[in-house]
């Protein structure tokens, strides 16, 4: 389709768009405070009011879809007369307080006004002041700033799913409100700070920190989650003061989760910032890295286990693979989960291409998986389509919070062994449709007790009779991706209580467990007397809990994701480079460079070894680690010994705010958290 725009003719231009949108096109800037790309449209600001010509008034560009041959003026003077006319009644009961506004240099009010606005006003009477809305630990109001572009309400509602905010009274006395005073907590609550186009939502742990020219801006990804989004980290002088969203349509959209955005202070408490020895007298003292690798020299041992915890890189991985196969006295455990699912990588990874094409197919299954705290993004993803009816969604095991229509079709053992087997009212829609996704969470199988691979096995059989099913598992954290993307782990995992007959009988005395990030001891609490009889290396970024320092040997400091150059692989199996944005502590080293050192001189091998020489070698793997699988045809019934636990009816995230090491440290999380659990008891 042709239009004009500011006499410039024939510009080409889709169908189905409206002015804005076309102006967008080629450069031309359209002020606006209500129009979101993602969200609605309202058309309440009027800000975006441009001459048409043939219409006598202007009109909303927003809300106006173009025709063929229309002559649209950005720039007339009536169009900048209506601007400064709407500008002077949004201002109207606007505060002059830009000074001590934290949005003050990020405001698009304030720029607006500069560009479009008059010079002065012709309302002196009143201003109408708004009480401030309670919206929870993250969000800080100041309702009188408001304007009224109902953005905040439209993200609630359509992006988020949960209808906390709305608009209330009518004309002078319109005003946004929460739902019966209720605080606005939601897992991705901390996006309507973004979009808010003034100072009236903002940031409560920003709240008068700094200015944003102050700080240095750097780009990155999260690891809290494991798509790896792309966010913005500002920082001033040494130390993280936010982190914002960076635009990434395939990915995460504009959107990031409340653990990613206010996890920052997590990088600095508790920090473990110098090299410690546990000395014959039971007495944790400070000790150089030469005295590390001297002691460390000593030892001799049956058996080295290394015990991959969480924010592993991939250079680290393949060095730990590395010492493993050249020398026999080695192994690697996992504290994340196993999955014996080696025949395609897709496994465990999600393939890009069904991300993109979520539309395309006919039904979802989720299996146990509480999606809206696990993936927010990919549950972000299947809420829109299923507000467009274009997909429907099954799920089996507890009735979580969804915020989106899906079906629940029982969470005991016997309805699933139903579907499984083909008795399930379910399984003939299965049959009928042509593309189908089975999401299941990684928690799943371990609650099936002995019977893992026989079922896993059955399934696999199920899935590739036909091209028609599809299947994923969510893995809790990246370092999972990397333990089965490059065969890391052993059958054995620390999650499973049955593990501890392997340990009585294996690791009684004389070894060795090298602790590589992994702070999450839930499984020594229960059981740690192995430990005592052998020696432990912690090596971490943060400190060890009190409740396990007293078997520990070395406690040796490692550096955040945000202090190295590092790569990394997300759910999608894409590669992603990582650069160091802040200075480590004076003692701390990367986790490559502590395992380099340390194994050098055992092996002599690795002195050829270079990070370089990794990249390029797990590169190559990451795009030829495929293997062909070819099924045998099997009954679907199950054998008379094949035994479950009770019930699927578990949650597999208890808590949100505490996934990982750094969000267990946020002091802002946690009191998030505490104020969740006043008011939600079953919010997780």
């Amino acid at each position: 389709m042709l239009i004009n725009i500011n006499d410039k003719k024939n510009l080409e231009v889709p169908d189905n768009i409206n002015i804005l949108q076309a102006c967008s096109l080629f450069n031309i800037y359209v002020p606006r405070f209500c129009y979101h790309d993602k969200l609605s449209i309202a058309g309440n600001c009027r800000m975006c009011l441009v001459e048409v010509k043939g219409v006598l008034k202007p009109v909303a560009s927003c809300a106006m879809p173009i025709s063929k041959d229309m002559q649209i003026f950005t720039e007339s003077k009536l169009v900048k007369k209506a601007r400064e006319g709407i500008l002077e009644f949004i201002l109207l009961n606007h505060p002059l307080d830009c000074p001590i506004c934290d949005q003050g240099g990020e405001c698009d009010l304030q720029d607006q006004s500069l560009l479009y606005g008059n010079d002065k006003g012709r309302f002196y009477d009143f201003k109408r002041a708004v009480k401030d809305k309670d919206c929870g630990p993250l969000i800080k109001t100041i309702m009188t700033r408001c304007i009224q572009c109902t953005r905040c309400v439209r993200f609630m509602r359509e992006i988020s799913g949960l209808s906390f905010l709305g608009v209330i009274g009518r004309g002078n006395s319109m005003e946004i409100s929460n739902f019966l005073e209720k605080s606005l907590f939601s897992e991705l609550s901390g996006n309507v700070i973004d979009i808010c186009p003034v100072g009236a939502l903002t940031s409560k742990p920003y709240s008068f920190v700094a200015r944003p020219w102050e700080l240095s801006t750097f780009n990155t990804i999260d690891l809290n989650d494991i798509m790896h989004v792309n966010i913005r980290v500002d920082i001033r002088d040494t130390k993280i003061l936010r982190i914002l969203p960076r635009l990434n349509s395939k990915l995460n959209e504009n959107w990031i989760s409340d653990a990613t955005r206010f996890s920052y202070d997590g990088f600095f408490l508790n920090r473990l910032t110098s090299p410690y020895m546990l000395d014959t007298y039971g007495n944790i003292t400070i000790c150089s890295w030469l005295s590390i690798l001297f002691e460390f020299k000593k030892l001799q041992y049956k058996k080295i286990n290394f015990v991959l915890g969480n924010f592993v890189d991939a250079e680290t991985s393949l060095l730990v693979k590395y010492i493993c196969n050249k020398s026999g006295n080695f192994s690697i455990l996992n504290l994340s989960q196993k999955l014996i699912i080696n025949d395609f990588r897709l496994n465990f990874f999600f393939d890009r291409k069904f991300f993109d094409e979520l539309n395309t197919f006919n039904s979802i299954f989720l299996f146990n998986t509480n999606l809206r705290l696990e993936n927010p993004l990919l549950n972000l993803r299947l809420k829109k389509l299923v507000d467009k009816n274009l997909i429907k969604v099954f799920s089996f095991g507890s009735s979580f919070g969804y915020n989106f229509l899906n079906y629940n079709k029982g969470s005991s053992i016997k309805h699933f062994l139903n579907f499984i087997e083909g008795k399930s009212v379910l399984s003939a829609l299965l049959i009928k449709s042509n593309k189908n996704l089975f999401i299941f969470n990684w928690n799943f199988f371990n609650r099936l007790k002995n019977n893992f691979d026989f079922l896993f096995f059955k399934l696999k059989n199920l899935y590739f009779i036909n091209d028609k099913i599809h299947y994923t598992v969510l893995t809790n954290d990246s370092t999972s991706l990397l333990v089965n993307d490059f065969n890391l782990c052993n059958s054995i995992n620390l999650f499973n209580d049955e593990s501890f007959k392997y340990f009585d009988n294996n690791f009684l005395k004389d070894n060795l467990f090298f602790l590589l990030n992994a702070d999450n001891f839930n499984f020594f609490y229960k059981n740690n007397d192995f430990l005592k009889s052998n020696d432990v290396i912690f090596q971490s970024m943060y400190n060890a809990n009190n409740r396990i320092k007293n078997v520990i040997n070395f406690f040796l400091p490692s550096s955040h994701f945000v202090e190295k150059n590092a790569t990394y692989i997300n759910f999608f199996g894409f590669i992603q480079r990582v650069k160091f944005i802040l200075f480590p502590y004076k003692n701390v080293r990367s986790d490559f460079k502590i395992l380099y050192i340390l194994f050098k001189g055992l092996l002599g091998a690795t002195s050829t070894l270079t990070k370089f020489n990794l990249q390029k070698g797990f590169i190559k793997y990451n795009f030829l680690n495929f293997e062909l699988f070819v099924p045998n045809f099997l009954s679907y019934s199950f054998p008379n010994f094949f035994y479950f636990n009770n019930t699927l009816n578990v949650n597999t995230i208890t808590n949100f705010y505490k996934t990982n090491s750094i969000l267990r440290r946020s002091q802002i999380l946690n009191i998030c958290y505490r104020d969740i659990k006043k008011v939600y008891s079953n919010f997780f």
